[in-house]
């Protein structure tokens, strides 16, 4: 019977089906071609299920292998899995684009965070300067309201509903876990729809703050959110500059809107 591993909150996944797409989300994370060591050590997986991973990528047509240099990398069979999904996004590249655009006109760490569950998942991550102190890696997880991502994300929800989502996620918390305080949590979001923006500060790493906005609603058929990574020490004085920088960018590639395309559920 195959073995299962916790993904973090509560639920149970198949070990290998977790292994398999931590692999192709550690290639969409560093962009070149690696070896059968580096997967396993960046993974911490044993060589032996690691090679046996890609091996068998490699026979499906999602992974080829450079026999001469040992290397692994992905084909376009992978890009070509979803991109029939939310046409809007991708048409033409629009959403990497965008991410792109963030990044190299902030010089900072941009991420994309949708919600899973209880929590905010980091679902895309462009580091243009490899931040060794605040390094968030693709697909990692953090509570709802314990990051700035998250944070934002609640804001596209009805009040009741977050009251509802809480209510629960209070009173199912482990023993050590703080409640949720909801009346403060619902006052912060009644400001990020009033600013469209949310700044995150020592949330989730100390000394790296964050900078979260809205992907238009028109766009996607749930809520994303685009963030940007920002030393807590010019945190304030950038604030200003890199949502400007968000809202320019996000104008540029999807449309000014009407307001209420940003907000809505």
């Amino acid at each position: 019977m195959e073995d299962f591993e916790s993904a973090g909150d509560g639920a149970d996944v198949v070990k290998s089906v977790a292994r398999t797409l931590e692999v192709l989300e550690l290639f969409d994370e560093v962009r070149r071609p690696m070896k059968v060591m580096t997967v396993a050590a960046a993974l911490g997986y044993p060589r032996t299920s690691t090679l046996a991973i890609l091996q068998s990528l490699v026979s499906l047509g999602y992974v080829k292998v450079d026999s001469l240099r040992r290397t692994y990398i992905p084909t376009d069979r992978v890009s070509l899995l979803g991109c029939w999904m939310s046409p809007t996004l991708f048409a033409e590249a629009r959403l990497p684009r965008l991410l792109q655009a963030i990044t190299k006109r902030s010089g900072q760490m941009v991420v994309l965070g949708a919600r899973n569950g209880d929590y905010a998942q980091y679902i895309q991550v462009l580091d243009p300067r490899n931040s060794a102190g605040c390094r968030i890696r693709l697909g990692a997880k953090q509570p709802l309201a314990s990051s700035g991502v998250g944070t934002a994300l609640l804001s596209a929800y009805d009040d009741n509903d977050v009251r509802r989502l809480f209510h629960r996620i209070n009173a199912y918390r482990t023993v050590d876990a703080e409640p949720i305080q909801v009346g403060d949590l619902l006052l912060s979001l009644a400001d990020i729809r009033r600013k469209r923006y949310f700044v995150s500060i020592d949330q989730v790493v100390t000394g790296a703050s964050l900078i979260a906005m809205l992907m238009p609603t028109a766009c996607t058929d749930r809520p994303l959110v685009v963030g940007i990574g920002v030393p807590t020490g010019t945190i304030r004085e950038r604030e200003d500059e890199l949502v400007r920088v968000m809202n320019e960018e996000i104008d540029r590639f999807f449309g000014k809107g009407d307001g209420e395309s940003r907000m809505a559920c």
